[in-house]
C-alpha cells in the first residue's frame, strides 16, 4: 500500500512539474509572438484589412502603435523606428515640395545608320517617331522572350525561347517558280539557247522539227533543274526551329549577348508599312551572317527575307537547312567569263529576283560579294544591284528600300584568314569541315555580337539624288591613266567609270546607268561602314598595332584603348563594347605630309597648302583600290580639307598668317574652288597658306599613329611593283609573297600585316587601271602582261616611283 502511495505522490509531482513547464513555454511564445517586429507587422497587416472590411480605422491608431503603447512604453528600438517613419514623412514632404532634380540619365549614344543627307533628305526624315528622342539604347535579342513571358505561367518562364518561337509571327512565301517559267526574258533565253544549240548540232543544215523538239525539251530542262538550284523554299516550320536552336547556339557561344539597337527595329516596322519590299544589303564577315540577320529579324517580328547564297554553301543537310530559312543560292562567278557565261541560268537568276520582288518579298544579299578577308570592308559588286535597278526602272516595282546591315564580333566565328593571306587556295566547304567547325564554335566563348541595321533609303530618291551630280557623269578622256595635273578634278570620276562590268547588266545598259549602280554600291558600302559598332577586340588591335607597336606594360594599354575609346567617341563612332572608324583620309594626309617633309632638314619645317593637297590626292587615288574614301555624292578633295581641319584643330599642323587672306575667307574660297571648276585662270586663293609642324610629343605620337595604320599596305604595293613582270597571276602573287615574308624575317620590314594576298592583288588592279599592265585569260588561267610603253625599265620605275615615295623610311617610324 505504501508503495503505490509513494508511485502516486511521484506522478502527481512529475504531471506539476510538466504543467509548469508547459505554462513556462507556452508564455515564452506569447512573450515572442507579441514582442517580435516580423509578427508585428503580419498582425497589422491583418488588423488594416480587418479594419477595412469593418468600415476603416483610424489613421492614427495602427494595430502596431497599439501593441507598442500597451507592451513596450520604453522600448528603444521602437522609439527608434518611430524616429525613422516621422523622418521618411518630412523627407518626402520636402522633395514635393521643393525642386525636383532628374535622376542620373543612362549614357546616351549617337545617332548611328541615318541616310545621307545629300542625297537621300527623305529617307533621312521618315521611318521614325519624331514625338521621341533616339538615345542609341541596344537591346540583347536573346532576352526578348525572357522579358515577353516574365509573367507568364511556369513553364514559359523556364521554356522562355521555346515559348517565343512558338509565338513568331508565320508568314506567307509565295511559290514564285511558275512565274519565272512563264517571264519573258527567260523564254527568250530558253529559246536562244535552243537555237544556237540546233546550229553547232545541224553544222549549217537545216534542222527538222523533232531535232528542234529534241533540243528544247533538253534546254527546258536544265533550265528547270538551275531554278531548282536556285530557288529557296521557305518554311515557318523550320524557321522556328532554327530560330530555337540558334538561341541556344548564340548564348553558348556569344557570352557578350547579340545586340542591335531598338531604334533601327522601330525604324524597319515603320518602313514595313510603307508597302515596299525592303532589300537589307549586309556587310560580309563571317558565314553566320547568313543565319543571324534572319534571326534578329524574325525575332523582333520584321518578316524574314530571302538571301542570295554563294553555291558553296549548298552542302548536304546544312544546305537543306539554309534553304528552308530562305536561302536561294547563286553561283559565286556569273560575270560573263568565256567559261562561265550561260545565258539560261542568267536569266533564270534575274527572272528570280525580279518576280521575288514583284511578289513584295524582302531580299538579302551580300554586296561585297565574298567574306572580307582583312576585316575592312571591299568594294562592292554590281550584280544583284544592278538587277534590283533594271526592276525599278522597267517599272517591276515602284520602290525598294534599300538597308545596309553591319554586323561585328569580338571574335570571328570562321576562325582566321592567315591561310589565304599567305597565298594558300581557300579550302571548300564539306559536310564533315563544316560539322567540325560548328562543332569547335560551340565549345568556344566568342564574346558580343553586334546586329545593326542602318536607315531604310529610297531606291528612287537616290537614283533621283545621282541625275543631280553632274559632275559624277562627265566624260572620262583617259580613264586608264597614271597620275596626271588634273587629278583632283578626275579622281571622282574615274573611280566610278572603273565599275564592274558583270553580265547581269544585260546587253542594252548603257555606261551612265553602270556608273550609277557603282555610285549606289559604293553608298551603301560607305555608310555601312561609317555606322559599323566597333568592338573592344578591334580597338585593342588597333592599338597595339599602331600606338604600342613595340610593346607595352598592362596599365600602359589599358590606359591607351581607353584614350581612344574617347576619342572615338568624340568622333561620333558607336563603340560595341560599353572603335576604328579607319578614318583613312585623316592617315592620307599625314603620310603625304611626312613624304613632303622627311627629306626636309631646316628646323622649322613649312609646307604648302597645294604641295600638301596635290600629294594627298596621288595617295588618295592609289589607295582608291583599299578603301571607299567618302560618298560618291561628296568630293575628295572636299573630304581631304575636312581631314586638313582636324589636324589643324589637334595641333598637329600649325598654320602661318598670312596678311593680306583672312581666316573665314581663305576656307569660304577653298570649298568655291572645290565646287567650280569653270574659272581656272583666276590665281588660287590657297598659294598663299602654309603650314607648320607641331614638335610637342602629343603631336609627334599622333602622327606616328597615323603613319603606321597605312603603313602595311604601302609596303605591301611597294613589293608587288619590285616584283612586276609578265607571268601567270598566281605565280607573281605567290612570289610578292615570299619576298615580304624574306624582308619580315630579316627584319628589314616590321609590318607582318603587310603579308596580304588581298593588298598585292589591289595593287596589280590599280597598275591595271593606270594602264601598266593588262590581265588576260589563257587556257582558263589569268596571266598579268606589262603594256608596251612600260617594257622599258626606266619608264616603268617611274611610274612605281609614285607609289615608293610615300613608303618613306622616316625617323618617325623608328
Amino acid at each position: 500500500m505504501d508503495t503505490m502511495i509513494n508511485m502516486w505522490t511521484v506522478v502527481e509531482h512529475v504531471r506539476v512539474a510538466s504543467s509548469a513547464a508547459e505554462l513556462a513555454i507556452f508564455t515564452a511564445i506569447l512573450y515572442w509572438f507579441f514582442t517580435s517586429s516580423r509578427v508585428a507587422d503580419m498582425l497589422e497587416v491583418v488588423g488594416e484589412r480587418v479594419g477595412g472590411w469593418c468600415g476603416g480605422v483610424r489613421e492614427s491608431s495602427s494595430l502596431r502603435q497599439v501593441a507598442r503603447a500597451r507592451r513596450r512604453q520604453n522600448t528603444d528600438v521602437y522609439a527608434k523606428l518611430d524616429n525613422e517613419l516621422a523622418t521618411r514623412a518630412s523627407s518626402l514632404y520636402r522633395l514635393k515640395e521643393g525642386p525636383q532634380v532628374p535622376p542620373p540619365q543612362p549614357e546616351t549614344r549617337p545617332p548611328a545608320g541615318l541616310a545621307c543627307s545629300r542625297c537621300a533628305p527623305l529617307s533621312r526624315d521618315s521611318w521614325k517617331d519624331p514625338k521621341t528622342e533616339e538615345l542609341g539604347s541596344v537591346i540583347n535579342i536573346l532576352n526578348i522572350g525572357r522579358q515577353t513571358f516574365a509573367n507568364g505561367g511556369v513553364v514559359s518562364r523556364y521554356l522562355c525561347d521555346l515559348a517565343q518561337c512558338v509565338h513568331l509571327i508565320k508568314y506567307d512565301y509565295k511559290d514564285v517558280l511558275p512565274s519565272v517559267m512563264k517571264d519573258e526574258h527567260f523564254q527568250r533565253a530558253i529559246e536562244d539557247t535552243t537555237r544556237e544549240e540546233l546550229k553547232t548540232k545541224a553544222n549549217g543544215k537545216h534542222a527538222g522539227e523533232k531535232t528542234y523538239a529534241s533540243v528544247r525539251k533538253r534546254v527546258e530542262a536544265h533550265a528547270m533543274k538551275v531554278l531548282q538550284d536556285i530557288s529557296s523554299s521557305m518554311s515557318n516550320n523550320v524557321l522556328r526551329l532554327v530560330a530555337w536552336l540558334c538561341h541556344k547556339a548564340v548564348r553558348r557561344i556569344a557570352g557578350g549577348g547579340c545586340g542591335t539597337r531598338s531604334a533601327c527595329v522601330e525604324r524597319l516596322r515603320r518602313a514595313k508599312a510603307a508597302g515596299l519590299p525592303l532589300v537589307f544589303v549586309p556587310l560580309h564577315r563571317s558565314h553566320f551572317d547568313y543565319i543571324l540577320v534572319t534571326f534578329t529579324l524574325y525575332l523582333t517580328g520584321l518578316r524574314p527575307p530571302l538571301v542570295a547564297a554563294g553555291d558553296n554553301m549548298r552542302i548536304p543537310f546544312f544546305g537543306w537547312f539554309l534553304r528552308c530559312c530562305g536561302a536561294f543560292f547563286i553561283r559565286r562567278r556569273v560575270d560573263g567569263s568565256e567559261y562561265h557565261g550561260d545565258p539560261v541560268y542568267k536569266s533564270a537568276l534575274r527572272a528570280y529576283i525580279l518576280n521575288s520582288l514583284s511578289a513584295n518579298n524582302n531580299l538579302e544579299f551580300f554586296i561585297e560579294g565574298g567574306r572580307t578577308r582583312t576585316g575592312k570592308p571591299q568594294l562592292p559588286k554590281a550584280g544583284i544591284l544592278s538587277v534590283i535597278l533594271d526592276a525599278y526602272l522597267d517599272g517591276t516595282i515602284d520602290d525598294a528600300l534599300l538597308v545596309p546591315v553591319t554586323l561585328n564580333y569580338d571574335r570571328l566565328v570562321d576562325g582566321n584568314f592567315v591561310r589565304e593571306q599567305l597565298g594558300m587556295p581557300k579550302q571548300m566547304e564539306t559536310f564533315w569541315s563544316a560539322f567540325r567547325g560548328i562543332w569547335r564554335t560551340l565549345n568556344t566563348n566568342h564574346g558580343s555580337i553586334r546586329v545593326d541595321f542602318n536607315q531604310p533609303i529610297s531606291l528612287k530618291e537616290l537614283v533621283t539624288s545621282f541625275q543631280k551630280y553632274n559632275y559624277l557623269k562627265a566624260p572620262v578622256e583617259t580613264p586608264l591613266t597614271p597620275l596626271n595635273n588634273n587629278l583632283a578634278v578626275n579622281l571622282d570620276r574615274q573611280i566610278l567609270y572603273n565599275h564592274s562590268h558583270s553580265s547581269l547588266f544585260g546587253a542594252d545598259v548603257s555606261t551612265e546607268q553602270k556608273m550609277m549602280v557603282e555610285a549606289i554600291g559604293r553608298h551603301l558600302v560607305y555608310d555601312a561602314a561609317q555606322s559599323t559598332a566597333l568592338m573592344c577586340t578591334n580597338v585593342v588591335s588597333y592599338v597595339l598595332l599602331t600606338e604600342q607597336r613595340k610593346g607595352c606594360s598592362l596599365s600602359v594599354l589599358q590606359a591607351s584603348v581607353e584614350a581612344r575609346g574617347k576619342a572615338l567617341k568624340l568622333a561620333g563612332r558607336d563603340l560595341g563594347y560599353t572603335g576604328d572608324s579607319h578614318l583613312v583620309v585623316k592617315r592620307v594626309l599625314a603620310t603625304a605630309l611626312e613624304s613632303i617633309v622627311h627629306n626636309k632638314n631646316t628646323e622649322e619645317v613649312t609646307v604648302r597648302h597645294s604641295e600638301l593637297m596635290e600629294a594627298a590626292l596621288q595617295l588618295s587615288e592609289i589607295l582608291s583600290q583599299e578603301f571607299i574614301l567618302c560618298a560618291p555624292c561628296t568630293r575628295i578633295e572636299e573630304r581631304l580639307l575636312e581631314a586638313l581641319r582636324e589636324l589643324i584643330s589637334q595641333e598637329i599642323l600649325v598654320e602661318t598668317q598670312t596678311p593680306d587672306v583672312l581666316q573665314e575667307q581663305r576656307w569660304s574660297q577653298k570649298f568655291a574652288r572645290t565646287f567650280d571648276d569653270d574659272d581656272d585662270d583666276r590665281p588660287d586663293p590657297t598659294r598663299l597658306i602654309k603650314y607648320k609642324l607641331s614638335k610637342t610629343p602629343e603631336a609627334i605620337a599622333e602622327r606616328r599613329r597615323l603613319l603606321q595604320t597605312i603603313r602595311p599596305l604601302l609596303e605591301a604595293y611597294s613589293a608587288t611593283c619590285r616584283g612586276l613582270r609578265d607571268a601567270p597571276q598566281k605565280e607573281l602573287v605567290g612570289s610578292t609573297l615570299d619576298s615580304l615574308l624574306e624582308s619580315f624575317a630579316q627584319n628589314k620590314m616590321i609590318y607582318g600585316e603587310a603579308v596580304s594576298t588581298d593588298a598585292i592583288k589591289n595593287c596589280l588592279r590599280l597598275l591595271r587601271q593606270w594602264g601598266v599592265i593588262e590581265m588576260y585569260t589563257d587556257n582558263r588561267e589569268r596571266k598579268v602582261r606589262i603594256c608596251p610603253p612600260y617594257k622599258n625599265k626606266s619608264n616603268i620605275d617611274d611610274i612605281c616611283a609614285n607609289i615608293h615615295k610615300f613608303n618613306i623610311d622616316t625617323p618617325l617610324l623608328k
